[in-house]
């Protein structure tokens, strides 16, 4: 089967519009609450392609393009929704108006 034999379980991710803090503060933090485990769980996820990623190119060489290549675009579309990303493309950016445009 493909579930873990033990480990924290969660409901995932929250749906439906945020519980308004006034109203119901239970509901609001157990929202932000469930937010903030999807949030990790991606976050792990991601470091977990990360790390098979980084042993696919020292496995694969010079081929490590052709043959990684799948690996790579899952780890990028892992990050989306992390904050990891947009970190990440803010500094580059910063660096390249740095530079005058050229990468």
């Amino acid at each position: 089967s493909n579930h873990m034999a033990s480990g924290p379980t969660f409901d995932g991710p929250p749906t439906g519009p945020r519980p308004d803090p006034a109203v119901d503060v239970a509901g609001f933090f157990q929202h932000r609450d469930a937010v903030v485990k999807e949030k990790f769980v991606r976050i792990e996820t991601s470091k977990i392609i990360k790390e098979k990623l980084k042993l696919c190119y020292l496995r694969e060489g010079v081929n490590h393009l052709e043959n990684c290549s799948e690996l790579a675009t899952a780890y990028m579309d892992s990050l989306r929704g992390t904050g990891i990303y947009k970190i990440h493309n803010a500094h580059h950016a910063r660096d390249v108006v740095k530079r005058g445009g050229q990468l």
